[in-house]
């Protein structure tokens, strides 16, 4: 027996999620698959909710351009959810603080704010005493202050996302990692799972770190396209003595303070395939990481420690579009930034599915650019 929609999602987390909202908002049929036993349970949950495109960047260029304009979208988005949620997805104003920890620092981060400055962006470089005066539990030979790099609950930001397709009557078919692509006449016109046949003539795969076993083979795409980067993160409790205002990022971990006194400490950078676990030298390495920035934190309790896998494309851009494949879309490829650029990726996969002119120039993220005689698959070092 064959169902039929408008637009079929492969992918739970906070892309396909937006995806499918931001299609069913137009009044489409939209069904989402998610190989897990829930939505929203791997990189979504595993990030740290920062909204940073000038503290990852190391220079002007269109992803750097793509993350600066998800960035001005979160206000709206943040009140959108709301209002078709009343779930606060916490999104915080305060600012990043990039620390310099060693007096080597300083000229790399003098140079970032040079060009950010000359790109139009809000950045201040800050004494030692001017962090002293904000954070004083931090240690620093100074640091660029980015009022405009900002942060949300990723994990109530996905929470509200699964409350928001719910409301527009959008099924998430879970436990289904066994779903293969139906083909007729050169285009995809569905899924298949378990026997069970979806037909539709758009099919979207947001599935992250997975994107590329589901699709490498039909699309002619390098077998490493798409890899996995595992995270380590750390969860600490802070007593109510103890207070960070900021994200602070150095050149080793960030720290991310919650509404609710948790911190969120990460992230390590690994190269260790589809293993998820939490290992020894991972905490340690943060642990160390944040006591040699803010050495009051050995006062805090640890609470919770976690892992996951960020989908790095091998050139380091997210692939946004349609493929080589007719019928077939891509939205992965998001690494670091796949909070950040929700609301962007959302839009554009909307407005190319819609036949509309979309919100930015977006030929640089085609998953096009990736074919079997167009490229050489690389192993290049993910970036930090």
């Amino acid at each position: 027996m064959t169902q039929t929609c408008d637009a079929i999602v492969i992918g739970g987390g906070v892309i396909g999620l937006a995806i499918a909202r931001a299609l069913a908002r137009d009044g489409l049929r939209v069904t989402v698959f998610e190989r897990n036993a829930r939505p929203g349970g791997e990189a979504s949950w595993a990030a740290a909710g920062m909204l940073a495109p000038q503290a990852e960047a190391d220079a002007p260029g269109p992803l750097f351009d793509l993350c600066l304009k998800s960035r001005s979208l979160y206000t709206d988005f943040a009140a959108a959810l709301w209002e078709e949620t009343r779930i606060d997805i916490e999104l915080c104003p305060a600012g990043t603080l990039l620390v310099a920890s060693q007096p080597e620092d300083v000229a790399a981060l003098h140079a970032k704010l040079d060009w950010q400055t000359a790109a139009g962006c809000h950045a201040e470089w800050l004494s030692p005493s001017d962090v002293q005066n904000l954070e004083p539990l931090v240690r620093s030979h100074g640091a660029l202050y980015l009022p405009d790099d900002w942060q949300v609950e990723n994990r109530r930001l996905t929470q509200a996302l699964i409350a928001a397709v719910a409301a527009a009557q959008v099924p998430i078919h879970c436990h289904s990692d066994g779903l293969t692509l139906c083909l007729e006449k050169g285009r995809v016109v569905g899924v298949e799972v378990r026997d069970e046949r979806w037909s539709a003539p758009v099919v979207i795969n947001a599935a992250g770190s997975w994107a590329a076993q589901m699709s490498a083979n039909l699309l002619g795409l390098p077998a490493r396209v798409i890899r996995p980067i595992r995270g380590q993160m750390v969860a600490l409790q802070m007593p109510v003595s103890l207070r960070l205002r900021h994200v602070i990022r150095t050149s080793q971990v960030y720290l991310v303070p919650r509404r609710d006194q948790r911190l969120i400490i990460g992230a390590t950078v690994e190269d260790v395939g589809y293993e998820k676990a939490v290992t020894a030298g991972g905490v340690c390495s943060l642990l160390s990481g944040a006591l040699a920035t803010a050495p009051p934190l050995a006062a805090a309790s640890l609470i919770e420690t976690w892992a996951g896998l960020r989908p790095l494309a091998i050139d380091h851009l997210p692939l946004i579009g349609e493929t080589s494949l007719a019928g077939l879309w891509c939205a992965t490829g998001h690494y670091r930034n796949g909070v950040l650029l929700t609301p962007i990726t959302a839009e554009i996969i909307r407005c190319l599915v819609q036949q509309l002119p979309p919100p930015c120039e977006v030929a640089p993220f085609s998953p096009r650019r990736f074919s079997a005689s167009a490229m050489v698959c690389s192993d290049a070092t993910p970036p930090a």
